[in-house]
């Protein structure tokens, strides 16, 4: 049923491949080619390294299409389907075998907007390690996935679409970018793009890996985001518990309640037109 409800939104799967080639090849096409200064962690040791700007904004840009998509994917896989979703549960399904279904799709389709972004990344720039960079992309694209989740139920379906593009704009994109911000700063270590961002630079920059901190602290807000999510998705759907009075309006009775009361006019048309 998820995966179902997943194909029947072109939509969603044409902004997988326009998204990242505007934004990555446009960013790269509007960049001056200048050097940049970075602060890196290489084999122990804090350094400055001087890149071409329009490599360092690739880098960055990526991860930016990358969550922001992700926070979509999010926001409507898991509790846009919550009312069908409700239903089921309702006939009989385990509200656990619901949610692992959500996020088995959920996981195959951030990984294909991850894919998409990467792979539009490489034309324009070569990472020093792809498989750390790659790990490091799908590490934020499940994280924001998680996020977008959550703000479905915080600012609805409007509001959370908004806050789909702003929070991953504000954190990956600003407080994040090593194009503004060549060491990291107090605020972004409290952001959830922090740690999967860190390995990501050290996977397009460096030769050894050097962000063990880093990367246990995106771990970390995976975990705590998966906890609320399966918490706020059972809340959601859960069917009521046994012995719980369910609130039914019963027309009937209320209509004999009326009747009973001479609230309605039990009357034909002629009776009624006579008075």
């Amino acid at each position: 049923m998820a995966w179902r409800d997943a194909r029947r939104n072109p939509a969603q799967w044409a902004l997988f491949v326009i998204v990242p080639v505007v934004f990555i090849f446009g960013s790269v096409a509007v960049t001056p080619n200048k050097p940049i200064t970075v602060t890196l962690d290489e084999h122990g040791r804090r350094i400055a390294q001087s890149f071409p700007m329009p490599d360092v904004h690739a880098t960055t840009i990526a991860p930016l299409v990358i969550a922001s998509l992700a926070a979509l994917i999010g926001l409507f896989f898991l509790f846009d389907s919550r009312d069908s979703d409700r239903r089921v549960a309702l006939a009989g399904l385990r509200p656990n075998a619901l949610l692992g279904a959500r996020l088995g799709v959920l996981t195959l389709t951030v990984l294909a907007a991850t894919a998409v972004s990467v792979a539009t990344a490489a034309q324009v720039f070569n990472a020093t390690r792809w498989p750390t960079y790659v790990a490091a992309s799908v590490l934020i694209a499940m994280t924001y996935a998680l996020v977008g989740a959550l703000l479905a139920r915080v600012f609805g379906r409007v509001g959370g679409v908004f806050m789909a593009f702003v929070l991953p704009f504000l954190d990956v994109g600003i407080v994040q970018s090593p194009m503004l911000h060549p060491t990291a700063t107090t605020l972004s270590t409290w952001l959830p793009g922090y740690g999967a961002s860190r390995v990501l630079l050290d996977g397009a920059f460096t030769s050894g890996f050097d962000e063990t901190m880093p990367l246990l602290i995106g771990l970390g807000w995976l975990l705590v985001l998966g906890i609320g999510v399966a918490v706020a998705y059972r809340h959601a759907i859960a069917p009521p518990a046994p012995g719980r009075p369910v609130r039914v309006v019963d027309t009937t009775v209320v209509d004999h309640q009326r009747l009973d009361s001479g609230a309605v006019d039990t009357r034909t048309g002629p009776s009624r037109a006579g008075t």
